[in-house]
């Protein structure tokens, strides 16, 4: 015997057993039972979540033997025809393969004749916004003037495709998401009446994966049920949709409360093992975060959080451990890195820097970055305790650092150049990636008559020498200007090439004092070549 998919056998039959879309059926019965039947309705919402399937019922409830009547019978023969797709009277078309003005040229010549069986001929277009123009136009006049035997119903998940004039002629209802408590219970409904054992965590996971679609959640359902037989865990959910445990989505919170870089990227390196699909990763720990901020910032709104009681302890318990702004810049950090993974060649380098940004907020060079570096260091102040700052090694012999003056002319300084740096330095490097490359172990190294000089440690004179071209040192000099608000002119001077990554960092009273303020101070470095953008 043909297997019949669980979203097809439990399809509803009658306007009650239609799931989260009261506000529609409850419309439509009291239309039919008060003789309110207009000719063209609009069913639009989002994929899975009952349109076709109210829009066949309307079809029953229309032709049954005991109508019009918000309560068809489903045993006459116009039911039985409709539920099996054989009645004459009701005519459906995909719009997105028959989406042609000859289509719609052949219903306006049919919809005259009289029903064939029942007391209306129904169309059903799925897909409507993919009609063409020509076609648009062609059921635009036939909308205008329908024969009284004829009803149209319009399915379509973007409807802001259609035209106004086709939208302004029919009775629009809005299909919404079903709330997943509705999609769980029906689930669970399933599943007793299939023979399946399924745990609560397992259902409650399907309902979140669907988004408020039924059909998506039942399809899940019923590939798991062939999968697994008569006993599904969250486990085995998990390993089917490529989503995050929550205890993998635990550990990720741990490391970012405790920066721990290391633990991050275990995680990261378990999910691509296991194969999972790092964007629905990414998804699930944006999920976890948006928890996190309402639990955070709506303690009363428990509705909102589609999570069983001891889960949502737990992250009552998580989100007392962030300030706001933490878990907003790790909401923006995870989507970021969805998006990038959707178009990269290596999704797991995208998880991976998303993760490390999050446990490492002073590696961000932007704005949110320096939030999050001096919200820790608010933190570590309102302890009581003092900064973690590394113990600085000797200066290098011979070296030596002049105290710093401010300008003359009452200009930006070597301390707010110092602090400005890493912005200007990525500024820099979306304008012109060679410039950067020159600049990336560069530092500010002292003023000199209202000339702020630059000491250039890759590339020696040659780097030196390459970025006083104008090509490049005005590059530099206007992201400085940006930077600090006041017109800035630099030099550059070769500096001692450095063994070791953080041997720049040490010995320099500037860079301690930043480290002081800000936390470690992160540099990249980049290679020297031949300019790959030289100009004529």
């Amino acid at each position: 015997m043909t297997h019949i998919s669980l979203y097809r056998k439990w399809r509803p039959q009658r306007f009650e057993e239609v799931v989260g879309q009261e506000q529609v059926t409850r419309t439509l019965q009291n239309a039919i039972a008060t003789g309110r039947i207009v000719h063209a309705y609009l069913f639009s919402g989002h994929r899975g979540t009952g349109k076709t399937t109210t829009a066949r019922i309307l079809a029953k409830a229309l032709n049954c033997e005991h109508g019009p009547t918000p309560h068809p019978c489903c045993a006459c023969e116009p039911c039985r025809a409709i539920a099996e797709g054989s009645a004459l009277d009701v005519i459906e078309l995909d719009a997105a393969s028959n989406r042609g003005i000859d289509e719609i040229r052949e219903i306006r010549e049919k919809v005259r004749l009289v029903p064939a069986q029942g007391r209306y001929k129904v169309y059903i277009l799925d897909e409507a916004h993919m009609l063409t123009d020509q076609a648009e136009n062609a059921l635009l006049k036939t909308l205008e003037e329908p024969p009284a035997h004829a009803v149209f119903v319009l399915v379509t998940t973007e409807p802001h495709r259609l035209p106004p004039t086709i939208l302004s002629r029919c009775q629009r209802f809005e299909f919404r998401r079903i709330p997943t408590p509705l999609v769980v219970e029906r689930l669970r409904t399933i599943a007793q009446h299939e023979g399946l054992l399924v745990e609560d965590d397992a259902l409650q996971l399907i309902a979140r994966s669907a988004d408020g679609a039924l059909r998506d959640a039942e399809s899940v359902l019923d590939q798991l049920a062939a999968a697994k037989g008569g006993s599904i865990t969250r486990a085995d959910v998990a390993r089917l949709l490529g989503t995050l445990e929550d205890e993998i989505a635990d550990r990720v919170v741990e490391a970012v409360q405790s920066h721990d870089a290391a633990a991050v990227l275990q995680v990261a390196a378990e999910v691509a093992e296991s194969g999972r699909d790092v964007r629905q990763v990414l998804r699930r720990l944006v999920e976890h975060f948006r928890d996190l901020l309402v639990v955070r910032t709506a303690p009363g709104a428990r509705e909102l959080v589609d999570v069983g009681e001891d889960r949502y302890r737990a992250l009552t318990e998580q989100a007392a451990r962030f300030e706001v702004n933490e878990l907003v810049r790790a909401i923006g950090v995870l989507a970021s890195g969805e998006a990038e993974a959707r178009w990269s060649t290596q999704p797991r380098l995208m998880l991976e820097l998303a993760l490390l940004r999050l446990v490492r907020p002073e590696a961000d060079p932007d704005l949110e970055g320096l939030q999050a570096r001096v919200l820790r260091l608010e933190r570590v102040l309102a302890e009581g305790r003092p900064p973690q700052v590394e113990t600085p090694t000797e200066a290098r012999v011979g070296e030596t650092r002049p105290p710093s003056t401010p300008p003359p002319d009452g200009g930006p300084g070597l301390e707010q150049l110092a602090a400005a740096w890493p912005r200007i330095l990525e500024e820099v490097k979306h304008r012109r990636a060679y410039t950067h490359a020159l600049l990336s172990e560069a530092r500010p190294l002292r003023l000199e008559e209202g000339t702020l000089v630059v000491e250039v440690h890759t590339g020696g004179t040659f780097a030196a020498t390459t970025l006083s071209d104008p090509r490049h040192r005005t590059i530099v000099e206007e992201a400085c200007t940006r930077a600090l608000g006041a017109p800035v002119r630099l030099a550059f001077v070769p500096g001692e090439k450095t063994s070791s990554v953080e041997e720049p960092t040490r010995g320099d009273p500037l860079v301690e004092q930043a480290t002081r303020l800000l936390g470690p101070v992160v540099e990249f470095r980049t290679s020297v070549r031949e300019d790959p953008e030289q100009e004529d």
